[in-house]
């Protein structure tokens, strides 16, 4: 029951956050909306705003914005069809923008929180007669001065490339390397070595990791990065779906996200964040793909639309979305019997 609850909230938070995105982006544009739906099928909520329903439906399975005049014409100026084009892209966008900036931002929480792993100074081990361990250099050992020069902080794994420039500069001549262990210091004069694969001189070590908790910029930074590294991972994992069938027998439905999110959130909240991102991203790329009744799909009309210079007739526009609702409706009773099915 508790995973049923949390995973409602879960789903209810990113769908709410992406619609927050159309609707916000609409309201800018002076575009008419006439609901705002958390969930889908039966209402069972509704507050009437100055212009706006806002409504809980009891399907916590999706939710939606209605805009004036998306499916059917109006004469309202300012309705959906009749705002300028890139003010409607915009608006399509705009659900899956939102998307990814949560991303960005339970990433931010993430790094400034929890940390993360950056290369330290410290020997994980050395390579087997290697100058560092016939100078007797341990495992554990933390590298503290190299030449006479005091190792920096190693705020963003700077020290790693610190010690690689001194080895470089060096030349190769023999270098004194202070280690610290067990709150003792240790010296030690080791000759090191020119290794051409990489081009540059080394004594024989591999460096291990540490964690870090970012500052709230660098934090924001390192999100834009990783956000985009997943984005381009599920891109890429998308088109091997679409265009080779790889991974097909590996998506997951909404039973499966059900039981991936009580398990994550039995290991805690770093892991439920962890998944919260990689589900908000997908629902971000995922909208995007050009099929009917997703963003994506309606987006597509839109640069068709741009290219004719008059859009679409709006009842063959809603043909096309229906049987694409209908066919991701079948698509998802596949998954979910899928999902069904690998509970037993």
């Amino acid at each position: 029951m508790t995973t049923i609850l949390i995973s409602i909230v879960f789903f209810s938070i990113i769908i709410m956050v992406h619609e927050l995105g159309h609707f916000l982006v609409a309201r800018f544009a002076g575009i008419y909306t006439e609901e705002f739906s958390i969930g889908m099928g039966p209402r069972i909520l509704k507050v009437q705003g100055k212009e706006t329903v806002y409504s809980l439906r009891a399907l916590p399975i999706g939710g939606y914005v209605k805009f004036l005049g998306e499916d059917e014409e109006s004469s309202d100026p300012r309705a959906f069809g009749n705002a300028k084009l890139w003010k409607r892209m915009l608006v399509l966008i705009a659900g899956s923008g939102m998307n990814l900036l949560l991303a960005v931002l339970l990433l931010s929480i993430l790094l400034m929180c929890f940390g993360t792993y950056v290369p330290a100074p410290v020997v994980d081990k050395t390579i087997s007669g290697s100058p560092a361990e016939m100078a007797g250099i341990q495992p554990g050992d933390r590298i503290i001065r190299v030449a006479g020069t005091d190792i920096v902080n190693n705020q963003d794994g700077k020290a790693i490339a610190q010690i690689q420039s001194l080895l470089k500069e060096n030349g190769g001549k023999t270098i004194n390397i202070v280690v610290r262990r067990d709150s003792k210091e240790f010296s030690y004069s080791i000759d090191p070595y020119y290794n051409e694969e990489y081009k540059t001189y080394m004594i024989g070590i591999e460096f291990g990791f540490e964690l870090q908790r970012l500052s709230f910029f660098k934090a924001i930074k390192s999100s834009f990065i990783m956000t985009g590294e997943l984005i381009v991972f599920m891109v890429k994992t998308l088109g091997n779906l679409i265009f080779k069938g790889r991974g097909f027998q590996d998506i997951t439905g909404p039973v499966g996200i059900v039981r991936e999110i009580g398990r994550a959130a039995s290991s805690g909240i770093q892991d439920l964040i962890w998944l919260g991102i990689v589900i908000t991203i997908n629902l971000g790329v995922i909208n995007l793909i050009p099929f009917p009744a997703l963003d994506g799909g309606r987006l597509s009309l839109l640069i068709v639309e741009a290219f004719r210079g008059r859009p679409l007739d709006q009842k063959k526009e809603g043909y096309i979305h229906v049987i694409g609702f209908i066919l991701l409706m079948l698509l998802m009773a596949w998954v979910t019997f899928q999902d069904i099915g690998k509970l037993f």
